[in-house]
């Protein structure tokens, strides 16, 4: 009995060492050349991977949102940094963009603390959301168009000394109101949950919010926490999306994947 809980032990950990240590390569080793969008946006480098598969799959679920609720703007929040949540957001709005329906996407970086859309899409960082909302700039003048069909990006901003007054504020309600009616779908990428009430703030006025979270970081606590934070906001949740996750795939399932995504070499994927 002794050597099976032993044996037992040594695999657990092994398999948390693993989940802990950093992957350094999390995505499809193909990569669209001379561009400065990162690599990790799969939605835009390797639209045919079996990870982007899973984003046209979320696409599919909230399409089916729209339909029966017209819901057409979606906030994506996660309970701490780190957990992929930016990635996801930007890989889901633009999943969204290449849809043959020719529906026009909109990305909304409110992290106004600090954003890093304008980083993983290689543009610049300002003027943006925080100019809006400051009366400092229109919103079509700070509208980006990263040479992707039906994707527009409004980023941070300069970070402001009042972030989260001025997502409460009126000003901001107003904008919403006016780019629900230019734009099919939009995407908030907000600060996390826990350390900061932004998401909050946000949650009551958007259509739904989606929820990542880290697989074997996150603690459930932590999740529970988040939920009941977003529910005292009234928010809607729409359902969660895990990160980070490793697949082992069998090989009959190997075998299928490659029958309909081709022979190249992908990297260890990590969703």
């Amino acid at each position: 009995m002794g050597k099976i809980t032993e044996a037992l032990k040594k695999v657990a950990d092994e398999r948390i060492q693993r989940i802990q240590k950093r992957v350094e390569t999390q995505y499809v080793i193909k990569k669209v050349a001379n561009t400065t969008i990162d690599e990790h946006i799969v939605s835009f480098h390797d639209p045919a991977s079996p990870i982007a598969e899973q984003y046209k799959i979320i696409r599919t679920n909230l399409q089916s949102i729209k339909a029966t609720r017209d819901a057409k703007v979606f906030l994506v929040t996660s309970s701490i940094s780190g957990e992929g949540k930016t990635v996801t957001s930007i890989n889901l709005a633009m999943s969204m963009a290449h849809d043959l329906n020719n529906k026009s996407v909109l990305l909304i970086d409110a992290d106004m603390r600090k954003g890093k859309l304008a980083r993983y899409l290689g543009i610049q960082q300002t003027p943006g959301l925080a100019e809006i909302l400051k009366d400092e700039a229109e919103a079509e003048s700070t509208l980006v168009c990263p040479d992707i069909e039906n994707f527009n990006v409004i980023p941070a901003g300069r970070p402001p000394k009042n972030p989260s007054e001025l997502l409460g504020s009126r000003k901001m309600s107003n904008l919403l109101a006016n780019l629900k009616a230019k734009f099919d779908y939009i995407f908030i990428d907000s600060p996390p949950v826990v350390p900061l009430t932004d998401p909050c703030i946000l949650s009551s006025i958007v259509d739904g919010v989606i929820l990542v979270i880290q697989a074997g970081r996150t603690q459930r606590g932590l999740v529970k926490h988040t939920e009941h934070r977003l529910a005292q906001s009234h928010a809607k949740m729409l359902g969660y999306i895990m990160t980070n996750v490793e697949y082992h795939l069998p090989q009959y399932l190997y075998r299928y994947v490659n029958k309909y995504y081709g022979d190249e070499t992908y990297a260890k994927v990590e969703a």
